[in-house]
């Protein structure tokens, strides 16, 4: 590995120790890294981010320097380093000479300078150059235009992350859910702005504040004042390990920064992360960030000019989300019969109910507790209805090894559960129709929402428009996908009637034309000839789900068969699992003159094929026994004779 040795001029708090942190997180496994402190400025109190830096590095990669700084040098030479990164430009830290030995020009190691500064004059005051600038914003790029050294944005990542429910997240810092929570995250200078922060919650005493950072002795002068007028609606929770439970519970990051001449912001971590977590924002449109959040529907800006205006804006916030939360709600089908099922289902849940919308939880299987307590409203029709799929009734498979053909006409594989998942959604609209929901999204439970900006655009298209539909081209013929689409109560149920059995679900296929019975064709053919629906492309239809989604991918088809070979006398049990997440065991034994012999043991937790040659014996069955970790189990025991139907598996 090239050894690559960071030099940071502090590890105390702030954006400079974050990102690094990142940047170790992200290289540790393709470099071996070091890293020098220039000084230990934490006072033994604003360690949290230099205690992550040190658990990412090896303790003798770590180096404080004391008074003498010079012994920086000898570590350097000590390391023998390919890459050295200064985390600030030279100028703000360094001793001249030092700096000198080290930028001179028969070095054999590269030199990166990364900036966290946008005020510093760099035509009047730049003295040394690196090899490359690695800066974190466009501004700063802009500044040193006319220094003849590459350059390369690289910003923090925007990661987005499911938000759990509101009111779970809320309980863990022990925060009253009736209340509206407003979020500050940032040291206490008088760029980050508390004061006006406070002016806020001082203007708003019907919502709960709360500020998030430290007050480090040398501003003391600027956070002693606000202290002692601290409103009673206003919580200082000084620097935290756990900023995540405050993004993933807060109905409102208010970001006062202004900055000026002498000390602006460059890129504010802090708006990034309440991005990843998709928490709306109210914050300034500085100069420094170049109109960079224009294309996030969840910020908004400030008024520089009015107090009184941004005040109102904070109100109309909630006003306009509570109004949203009346009129959408999310219907989520599902089916709960396994561990892993469970689990997606609730994080499914949990990122609906993080954005304050309801959810209708749909089922053919009894809901468990655990998911029932997490929604509004949960559905449970025992009349599962299931039918065999027209279409399709082969599978194929080829790896290195072998070519698997099944015929899913045998050994009941050719199950299709389509007409369940048109009733689950029938359900859904029904009750959500009789609540007074206008607009319904359907969602299949392995589909966790990571931001809304999707659904605010649809929510928009169904002001005018009755559905939003998602239409492709497959094999079938026209369909439209219906994992998610977006659609007006009543619509949907003046075109989509009630289902009762198998035939009346083949009768609306003849009735409504479709090539098959596949659900998705079919629901195409319903809504092909209906006026007043927005039909989104393919490609764009992905993307937005692509970008609005995680997506687990259970597709809930398992195939159990057994197949003749290519090899004299030998057969195979073989199984298909396509979930990409599973939690099955499944036992296949041989039965032989009323005797079990075990065969094979196998731990599913992934999409699988799976076979086992073993000797053709006449009159022997092959038991598949399956069990989940939840406690459910399911049999199924198939012939070894008169197998040749079942398809043909060639090993290579």
């Amino acid at each position: 590995m090239q050894k690559l040795l960071y030099i940071a001029p502090h590890l105390s708090t702030g954006g400079l120790p974050q990102y690094l942190t990142k940047k170790i997180e992200l290289l540790r496994d393709e470099f071996e890294i070091y890293l020098v402190e220039w000084d230990d400025c934490t006072g033994g109190r604003l360690v949290v981010q230099r205690n992550k830096i040190l658990s990412l590095l090896d303790k003798n990669h770590f180096f404080t320097l004391g008074e003498d700084k010079h012994e920086f040098l000898n570590i350097v030479n000590r390391i023998n380093p390919d890459i050295i990164h200064l985390e600030e430009i030279p100028e703000f830290f360094m001793d001249d000479d030092i700096t000198r030995k080290l930028y001179s020009m028969d070095r054999d190691y590269f030199l990166v300078e990364t900036s966290h500064d946008s005020s510093f004059n760099v035509s009047e005051n730049k003295l040394f150059t690196p090899d490359k600038f690695m800066f974190v914003s466009n501004w700063q790029i802009d500044q040193y235009i006319n220094v003849d050294i590459p350059k390369i944005l690289v910003e923090y990542p925007i990661e987005y992350t499911p938000r759990p429910d509101r009111n779970t997240a809320l309980k863990r810092l022990n925060l009253n859910p009736t209340k509206k929570h407003i979020l500050h995250i940032g040291l206490f200078t008088s760029r980050k702005n508390q004061k006006e922060f406070f002016e806020y919650a001082k203007a708003l005493p019907e919502y709960e504040f709360h500020s998030v950072g430290n007050q480090a002795d040398n501003f003391k002068w600027y956070w002693e004042p606000l202290m002692e007028e601290k409103p009673n609606n206003l919580t200082w929770w000084d620097e935290r390990t756990d900023v995540d439970s405050f993004y993933q519970s807060m109905d409102l990051f208010l970001f006062t920064s202004r900055g000026n001449e002498n000390d602006k912001e460059t890129m504010p971590l802090v708006i990034r992360e309440a991005l990843s977590y998709q928490i709306p924002q109210l914050l300034y449109n500085l100069e420094v960030y170049q109109n960079y959040f224009d294309s996030y529907d969840s910020i908004n800006y400030l008024n520089f000019d009015s107090f009184e205006d941004n005040v109102k804006m904070v109100k109309k916030h909630f006003e306009n989300t509570t109004q949203i939360n009346k009129d959408e709600i999310f219907v989520v089908s599902t089916y709960p019969n396994s561990k892993s099922v469970i689990e997606t289902t609730k994080r499914c849940i949990e990122s609906i109910k993080s954005t304050g919308r309801q959810v209708i939880l749909t089922s053919h299987i009894p809901i468990p507790e655990e998911l029932s307590k997490l929604v509004d409203y949960a559905i449970n029709d025992n009349n599962n209805i299931l039918t065999k799929h027209s279409y399709y009734s082969n599978y194929y498979n080829t790896t290195t090894k072998a070519e698997a053909q099944i015929n899913l006409r045998n050994n009941n594989n050719d199950v299709y559960h389509g007409p369940s998942c048109y009733s689950n959604y029938h359900n859904g609209a029904a009750l959500a129709n009789n609540l007074g929901f206008n607009k319904t999204y359907f969602l299949n439970y392995d589909y966790i929402l990571k931001n809304t900006e999707g659904i605010d655009k649809i929510s928009k298209i169904l002001n005018n428009q009755e559905a939003y539909l998602g239409k492709f081209k497959s094999a079938e013929g026209d369909t439209l996908y219906t994992y998610f689409l977006g659609i007006n109560s009543s619509f949907y149920l003046n075109n989509i009637p009630k289902i009762t059995n198998a035939e009346d679900y083949e009768l609306l296929r003849n009735q409504w034309g479709s090539e098959s019975n596949g659900y998705e064709n079919m629901m195409y053919h319903a809504f092909k000839n209906v006026p007043n629906i927005y039909y989104e492309d393919d490609i764009t239809f992905n993307k937005l789900v692509t970008d609005s989604f995680i997506h687990e991918d259970f597709s809930r088809v398992e195939y159990y068969t057994i197949l003749p070979t290519n090899i004299k006398d030998k057969i195979a049990p073989y199984i298909r699992i396509s979930n990409a997440k599973e939690s099955k065991t499944i036992q296949i034994l041989l039965l032989e003159n009323n005797k079990e012999t075990l065969l094979d043991s196998i731990e599913i937790s992934q999409k699988q094929d799976y076979y086992k040659l073993i000797p053709h014996i006449k009159g022997s069955n092959i038991k598949f026994i399956i069990t989940d970790t939840s406690g459910i189990v399911e049999t199924k025991i198939l012939s070894t004779d008169n197998i040749e139907t079942n398809g043909q598996l060639n090993i290579k």
